[in-house]
């Protein structure tokens, strides 16, 4: 048998493999397989990168960045699982193997029995391997980067393929979801851009920041408008050159975008709204006022939007005015500028953000004792506390409550004030009750995507794992750019045992936030569940120095423990029981210290107080630590405790 004819002998095998009920619905690691050996055996297998692999099979386009977006890498992994699978069963006795080696996309073949005499003296050359990641110009986060594996980034940091890269990873993702989350019609959503400060005083981008994420809380109180959340927006900041690219990406139809210049007294607000397919501008407003005139101009530009999309988009019907999604603006001037400082703080997430987020809240409350907005703000900062200091739970619900309380008595239609009342009865084990007020705030405000997180961790500790992933991910829809969002997603994957998942997501998340101390976190506990010790520790201990805080220590220690370094899971323990000493700290976390050493008793010991203390911490049907727990009846006590049962 001339060697050409091995090419045949290849292609039925190819054949065999792609028609096998191990691949019968595979259709990516089927495209992948296809494309990979025609390639070799056309002579081009040195040519098969991870780029191509991406563009020719998976049709990510010319933007397609191989370190951003892990599709190759996912389907590899899969794809090299589906071939050992298939040799294990329907494909046992087959003569020839393809076999795709770890580390390259190139394609292998080797003979299990003789084919022919001839074949059999004239094996096929193996290609030569080809390395994953092709040659570019490196540099590290930053030259702090505490020594982390040797994760790079291009050199401009979160540039435009970062932004594209990660919403597309996230976007498609959510395609793949029913029918009914599915993302809505390009011509029906709309990306607010960060203003740019045109100031001189740095110290105004508050006033730009501000107004930009208190124009996307009003338009997204109109029924039938979707509009990215501010958390991906402000990740586009900077990158008003790009406009159209991100749009596109980000599947929007109309953008925002415009300008703030303070001078003194003076201000100058411009406005423009493009769509995105003709490249038109649709409408563009410029605003000289005094300063104190900003909340007006913001009215006024949420009009203007709302008449010219309700002609641009025939056939849906506005159900809300722009009158509506004005609501809960103060008309004093002061206390509004007061508010917008305090979102800006608010968004640093932070404990002493946090702490200036509250006395700015507070200031704009005491010039506007009406201003509904500020006070749903006050109550969402007391309800973050707990997550982002050591706030114990009992000291801020009445604060929380008081807060939204007071703003649904002056506006019934703000729907973030239902989600605090929710938190607010989490704290109480009043699960049912959480639901409902959940359940009204998202019915006021569906494009809310933090309120889908929030409801989320509800679902999550009530053991509903499925509802868990519909939640984020329409949270990652609403909100595509941003790392809390992706993050997110990935934590779920981890949770069922999807660890190279979880991973690939953590990866993005990082891609679109260097040095995010969450996605750092989750990548530690995949690691940990994986059984790769080394790599999580490095990541939870890279978590711990970026975050900080009892609940990160504690989660390294944890980890620690569970890797056999007892001595040092240890000593981190006794620091945060000297800690306990002199302020709170959550008793879920030293709990957690005591399950990675093993200590059983003192752990149950320790969760009975984050009981008694309603730390939310304390989440036994989600998290994977719990699991050897599970069987001792003091577990199934907790959840009593907990109204969980």
């Amino acid at each position: 048998m001339p060697f050409e004819d091995s090419d045949s002998i290849v292609r039925e095998q190819l054949a065999k493999i792609l028609a096998s009920r191990t691949f019968k619905s595979a259709e990516g690691q089927r495209a992948f397989l296809r494309y990979t050996v025609e390639e070799v055996l056309a002579g081009r297998g040195p040519e098969i990168k991870e780029y191509l692999i991406g563009v020719e099979v998976f049709h990510r386009g010319e933007a397609f960045d191989p370190r951003l977006d892990p599709i190759v890498r996912t389907q590899a992994r899969k794809l090299r699982a589906k071939l050992d699978k298939y040799y294990e069963t329907e494909g046992a006795r087959d003569a020839l193997r393809v076999d795709l080696p770890k580390g390259a996309y190139v394609p292998s073949f080797r003979t299990l029995v003789p084919i022919s005499p001839m074949v059999a003296s004239n094996p096929m050359p193996a290609p030569a391997a080809v390395s994953s990641t092709p040659p570019t110009l490196i540099l590290p986060i930053a030259p702090s980067d505490f020594n982390v594996r040797n994760r790079w980034w291009r050199t401009s940091a979160i540039s435009l393929l970062v932004v594209a890269a990660g919403a597309w990873a996230v976007l498609q993702l959510w395609r793949q979801g029913p029918v009914e989350n599915r993302v809505r019609e390009r011509d029906s959503s709309l990306l607010v851009m960060p203003f740019v400060n045109l100031g001189e005083n740095r110290d105004d981008e508050f006033l730009s920041d501000g107004l930009a994420e208190d124009l996307i809380d009003s338009l997204r109180q109109i029924s039938g408008l979707q509009v990215i959340a501010w958390n991906s927006a402000t990740k586009l900041k900077g990158r008003n050159s790009d406009v159209k690219q991100i749009a596109r990406t980000l599947h929007v139809g109309t953008v925002l975008e415009g300008s703030v210049r303070k001078s003194g007294d003076r201000l100058r607000i411009s406005a423009n709204l493009l769509d995105v397919s003709s490249g038109y501008q649709l409408w563009s407003g410029i605003y000289d006022r005094e300063s104190p005139d900003v909340r007006a101009i913001k009215r006024e530009i949420v009009q203007s939007m709302t008449n010219v999309l309700g002609i641009s988009l025939p056939g849906r019907i506005l159900e809300s005015q722009s009158k509506n999604a004005s609501k809960g603006v103060s008309p004093n001037p002061g206390a509004y500028q007061s508010y917008l400082k305090g979102l800006y703080f608010w968004n640093k997430v932070t404990a002493p953000g946090l702490k200036t987020a509250i006395s700015y809240f507070e200031e704009a409350i005491a010039a506007d004792p009406a201003f509904a907005r500020a006070y749903v703000a006050l109550a969402d900062s007391y309800a973050l506390a707990p997550q982002v200091d050591t706030a114990p739970p009992p000291e801020v619900v009445y604060r929380i409550k008081a807060a939204a309380l007071k703003a649904l008595e002056l506006d019934t239609s703000l729907g973030q004030a239902h989600i605090d009342l929710a938190i607010c009865a989490e704290y109480d084990f009043d699960w049912e009750t959480a639901e409902r007020e959940f359940q009204k705030g998202l019915a006021l405000d569906p494009g809310n995507a933090i309120a889908h997180l929030w409801y989320a961790k509800l679902l999550a500790l009530r053991g509903r794992k499925s509802e868990v992933l519909a939640q984020r991910l329409i949270a990652a829809q609403l909100d595509p750019v941003s790392p809390y969002t992706v993050q997110a997603v990935g934590g779920y994957f981890s949770v069922i045992g999807n660890y190279d998942e979880a991973i690939d997501h953590f990866e993005i998340a990082l891609a679109l936030e260097p040095g995010f101390g969450l996605a750092h976190q989750g990548l530690g506990v995949a690691y940990l569940l994986k059984h790769e010790p080394r790599k999580a520790i490095e990541e939870l201990q890279l978590a711990s120095r970026l975050m900080q805080g009892p609940r990160r220590l504690a989660l390294l220690g944890y980890a620690l423990g569970m890797c056999g370094r007892v001595s040092e899971a240890g000593k981190i323990l006794q620091e945060l029981l000297a800690l306990s000493r002199r302020e709170p700290v959550p008793p879920s976390a030293i709990a957690h210290v005591y399950i990675g050493l093993g200590d059983k008793d003192r752990a149950f010991e320790w969760m009975n107080k984050a009981v008694d203390q309603k730390d939310l911490g304390l989440t036994l049907q989600w998290d994977s630590l719990y699991h050897d727990l599970r069987s001792d009846p003091r577990y199934t006590e907790l959840l009593r405790r907990m109204k969980l049962t």
